[in-house]
């Protein structure tokens, strides 16, 4: 499995202002500060449950960071806490010509009500043409070559998606897709190459109802389509087919997230298929009270894993048979577990908080030395070099060492006749 997008710096401020404030007025509250982003997210949550899935043996993540930052390393440090693959994580100081920048999001949330007041969200790699710089190209054409699955972001570039689609098009990999805005599935995922399908697309109930309605969908059917993702309860008739062949997926998971009652699952065919999954009291207490960041990633995560452990044990021919009643149990199960798990965190995912205490296995000398050793090298990379040749110097001593102790022993050990052979080892 392979997460692609952005990992960032999530701050979400709780702000405790009774009434409405005035411009320029500071306003007292909380901070949270964790990593997020949905590649980051989705890959998590797997990760995490991965010791008890039979379907995912390993959930790797792909995005491009700042180099030489602190901020790296805490994301660093955080994915490969999760238990996910870091090997495909790539640092630069400038792509194509342009600075790398962290990105983040950043809510302001009203701490009485826990409704967003105002929320800013920077995707450093909407910009980013991956596939127009060679370098980069193979590295990612290795990652999605090693992936069975693939998750996307829709906050990547219109060229990054359409290859990545094609790659899964062609190689017949699934597809996911996570849309975090209205405004980035429009322009990234619905103005990409209309051969592009997703085997599942997420979102929350106004991102999806934002996109069709850009796609002229009647409002009627929009509006019955919010009344059953909202309450599971039918006030109208909407196309699923249609809705999910304008968004482009073979499924939908879909929440209305503010409301928190449950999570719907639309599946297009002869015969539409819904279901509506009720969020257990517990879970929407604490959405409720403001643990909501991630739930969406964290449904998708279980549509995952489920749709993975069905593969895996049907081997279907089509995805006709992949959502249904049979299999509504598996997918109820693991979309409200994800969840759950989600909204017993205040960041977007469990061990996504940043505290600024430090470790206990941290606290040592030892620890401490190795850190500040590790800054050295990244900061300034000639301390690499150094290194690198006081390795070489140990190694040919070892070497050098080994050689008299066989002599010793009355072994004979030749090596080869040339000058700088008798240079490096002093015969």
């Amino acid at each position: 499995m392979l997460t692609i997008g952005s990992v960032h710096l999530d701050t979400i401020a709780l702000s405790r202002s009774a009434g409405q404030s005035s411009v320029g007025e500071t306003e007292v509250g909380n901070i949270i500060h964790s990593v997020g982003g949905s590649a980051y997210n989705i890959a998590a949550n797997l990760a995490t449950h991965r010791p008890k899935s039979d379907a995912i043996s390993d959930v790797g993540i792909y995005s491009i960071l700042p180099q030489h930052s602190v901020l790296t390393e805490i994301i660093r440090y955080k994915v490969n806490a999760a238990g996910v693959n870091s090997r495909f994580l790539r640092l630069y100081k400038e792509f194509n010509r342009k600075r790398v920048r962290g990105g983040g999001y950043v809510g302001l949330l009203d701490e009485e009500q826990r409704l967003i007041r105002r929320a800013v969200v920077d995707a450093a790699m909407h910009d980013a043409d991956i596939f127009n710089h060679k370098e980069e190209a193979a590295a990612l054409e290795e990652a999605i070559g090693w992936a069975d699955f693939l998750v996307l972001d829709s906050d990547l570039a219109v060229p990054t998606i359409n290859h990545i689609a094609e790659h899964a098009r062609v190689n017949k990999k699934p597809l996911f897709l996570s849309v975090g805005s209205g405004l980035a599935g429009t322009r990234s995922w619905l103005l990409s190459n209309v051969a592009n399908e997703a085997d599942c697309l997420s979102g929350r109930s106004l991102v999806i109802r934002t996109m069709l309605a850009n796609l002229k969908v009647p409002a009627e059917e929009i509006e019955a389509f919010r009344a059953y993702v909202e309450t599971g309860t039918e006030s109208g008739a909407f196309n699923i087919n249609e809705i999910c062949r304008q968004l482009r997926t073979k499924y939908l998971v879909c929440s209305n997230v503010r409301e928190s009652r449950g999570f719907a699952l639309l599946a297009p065919g002869a015969t539409p298929y819904k279901c509506f999954f009720k969020t257990p009291e517990s879970v929407r207490h604490r959405m409720q009270e403001g643990n909501s960041a991630g739930v969406v990633d964290g449904a998708l995560a279980g549509f995952i894993e489920s749709y993975a452990h069905i593969v895996r044990r049907e081997s279907p021919q089509g995805d006709a048979e992949i959502v249904n009643d049979k299999n509504r149990k598996t997918f109820q199960t693991n979309i409200l577990d994800f969840v759950e798990h989600v909204s017993e965190s205040e960041g977007a995912t469990p061990g996504s908080v940043i505290s600024f205490e430090e470790q206990a296995s941290e606290q040592s000398q030892l620890a401490k030395l190795w850190r500040l050793t590790r800054i050295a090298f990244d900061m300034l990379p000639v301390f690499r070099y150094i290194l690198s040749i006081c390795a070489l110097i140990i190694a040919l001593w070892l070497v050098d060492v080994a050689l008299d102790v066989l002599k010793y022993m009355g072994y004979s050990v030749s090596v080869p006749d040339k000058p700088w052979v008798r240079m490096l080892l002093r015969r």
